[in-house]
């Protein structure tokens, strides 16, 4: 995992990445992951203590100048493993939205991108925006939303 993340913040010359730009590097760049996989990935890096959000970034918590990465690196799908195996909360309220509302998938996911960056929130966050903007009840998801927030703050 260590590996994994220290490739993604070498792409940018180790500078900070926001959520979005490492599940980016993971998924669309690098074509390591699916998007949610990718999401998967910074999760499992959080919980690792391998990075940690500060002021709307994030850091490396270790020197990633002392860890060897090949070239061609590529992470096994077993580094997703050590994610939680409880239906993530981004699928979850997607889902939700896709059932109440009938809208496909690319376009729901099209919007919640973009509430993501003009409000500058997290993923999760971002779709119970939508959800409700929608009149999808997400409020049981709250407190699910909320608990993941906290978990991933410093």
């Amino acid at each position: 995992m260590k590996r994994a993340v220290t490739f993604l913040f070498r792409l940018e010359g180790g500078r900070p990445l926001s959520e979005k730009e490492f599940v980016q590097f993971a998924s669309y760049r690098l074509n390591w992951f699916k998007p949610t996989e990718a999401q998967r990935l910074l999760r499992v890096a959080q919980d690792l203590r391998l990075v940690e959000l500060r002021q709307g970034l994030l850091h490396t918590t270790f020197d990633p100048t002392g860890v060897e990465v090949p070239v061609d690196y590529r992470p096994p799908a077993s580094v997703l493993e050590r994610a939680p195996p409880a239906e993530d909360l981004f699928l979850k309220t997607l889902r939700r939205i896709e059932e109440r509302t009938g809208t496909d998938r690319k376009t729901l996911v099209g919007e919640i991108n973009a509430i993501q960056e003009r409000m500058d929130v997290q993923v999760e966050v971002a779709a119970l925006i939508r959800a409700r903007a929608l009149g999808v009840d997400v409020s049981d998801l709250l407190d699910l939303a909320r608990d993941a927030i906290v978990k991933r703050s410093p």
